[in-house]
């Protein structure tokens, strides 16, 4: 039964994740409206009428994909229960699944940390590049790299070399960034076969 439920779930998800989507790019849509009712003169009375209409049929769709949100409810919630538990049955039993999905949480608990980590050091880079004279942003960079176990010698990241090897190291970053989104995403989807068997 559990298998259903999470068949079930899922689609609740998904569409869930669909109904998201659809409000933003209403939202944004009626932002635009209104930033061309703000520029449209009073003395266009046939563009504002047009514009007024548009915002009118946006706030319209707005509503009912709201509505429509609201009947799904927390449906991502629901589904990660519902995941949480199949992986807990699955690593208690002989099933062979349960030990590769120990290793997955495994893999995703270490993300979990390192993803943070890189993104905090990748960010106090873009400040120092963005303030090179300032030495406190400096210091705080070559910290959030040294936690991240890089050793930074002392006086690399001064002077017009010194602001190359920092992009450098921001980009480095950046690549390894991508890089562990990819792999956590993977696992992710990964986990989420093995659980729908």
């Amino acid at each position: 039964m559990i298998d259903e439920d999470l068949r079930t779930a899922r689609r609740r998800a998904r569409r869930r994740n669909e109904l998201d989507e659809r409000r933003r790019a209403v939202a944004d849509r009626i932002q635009q409206v209104r930033q061309a009712l703000d520029v449209v003169g009073v003395w266009d009375q046939e563009t504002v009428a047009v514009e007024e209409a548009r915002l009118s049929a946006y706030e319209r769709e707005l509503a009912s994909v709201e509505r429509e949100l609201a009947e799904v409810g927390p449906a991502q919630e629901l589904y990660e229960e519902l995941l949480l538990r199949e992986e807990r049955r699955l690593s208690e039993s002989a099933d062979p699944r349960g030990a590769e999905l120990m290793e997955i949480g495994r893999l995703l608990a270490e993300l979990d940390v390192e993803l943070p980590a890189r993104e905090r050091a990748r960010a106090a880079g873009l400040a120092a590049l963005g303030r090179p004279g300032d030495r406190q942003v400096m210091a705080e960079f070559v910290r959030q790299l040294q936690a991240l176990g890089m050793t930074v010698e002392p006086g690399v990241l001064n002077g017009a070399q010194g602001l190359i090897e920092g992009r450098r190291l921001v980009e480095t970053l950046g690549e390894r960034c991508r890089e562990l989104e990819r792999l956590r995403d993977g696992l992710r989807n990964r986990r989420e076969e093995l659980l729908l068997g």
